[in-house]
């Protein structure tokens, strides 16, 4: 496989990197994705009943797995852990109720150990130290990666996302960018498409829209390891 993206809840992998899954597979390569949670702690909008989130954040997502075009889809089960900066009153899944998450799974490190032995992943994205916003899912997921990585043995490039500046709260832990990439007009609208599939958690798609706006056309990715000049694809066989 090319391209893996690893990723703790449905929806994270098309702020950073729809565009480049969508683009990579136009162009012929083998892109796949790993879900760890179903993200059953995230809002319902009151679109379903809170104990229906899960299965129906892992519909949303199937959705946009087509969009996406992703030649590879898993979806496990593990815990959805507590976001760090939920607001009070907010109707949010029953998974909300669980003090569980992906940190307290670190059997998901052998799980990903065999997904990398059996994919042969080129290269995986997936969240860098800081989680992106400390959310302790991210942040363990990037932990497992990493381990899970290491002990294949396999040279894999890690590639973790890097908004080109941090918001000051999250500036400890935050890596450069050093691999970015435009989307042309095309891929903009087909990654716009598979961020609307996200329907229940529309209130995050709208809060990166307006906060991120920049990263909508634009993805970048910090790859581990490398102290070169900045790079625009990140493999270098990847072309149309």
């Amino acid at each position: 496989m090319d391209l893996l993206v690893v990723v703790p809840h449905p929806d994270d992998e098309v702020f950073g990197a729809g565009g480049t899954l969508i683009q990579y597979a136009d162009w012929g390569l083998e892109t796949g994705l790993i879900t760890l949670t179903k993200g059953e702690a995230g809002r319902t909008l009151g679109l379903c009943k809170p104990e229906e989130l899960g299965e129906q954040r892992a519909k949303e997502l199937q959705q946009a797995v087509q969009i996406l075009k992703l030649g590879h889809f898993e979806l496990y089960d593990f815990p959805n852990g507590l976001p760090n900066n939920a607001a009070e009153g907010e109707a949010r899944g029953h998974g909300f109720a669980t003090p569980q998450g992906v940190a307290d799974h670190p059997e998901i490190v052998d799980l990903l150990l065999w997904r990398f032995e059996v994919l042969r992943p080129r290269a995986i994205i997936t969240f860098g130290p800081d989680g992106s916003n400390r959310h302790p899912d991210h942040v363990a997921t990037h932990q497992f990666v990493v381990k899970a990585a290491e002990k294949s043995g396999q040279k894999i490039k890690l590639f973790f996302y890097a908004p080109p500046q941090p918001l000051p709260e999250y500036l400890e832990g935050w890596l450069p960018p050093n691999h970015i990439r435009h989307l042309p007009m095309e891929v903009l609208l087909q990654k716009l498409r598979a961020m609307a599939q996200h329907r229940t958690q529309a209130l995050s798609v709208l809060n990166f829209m307006d906060r991120f706006s920049y990263r909508l056309a634009t993805e970048t990715f910090h790859l581990a390891g490398y102290e070169g000049p900045i790079q625009h694809e990140l493999l270098w066989y990847a072309k149309p």
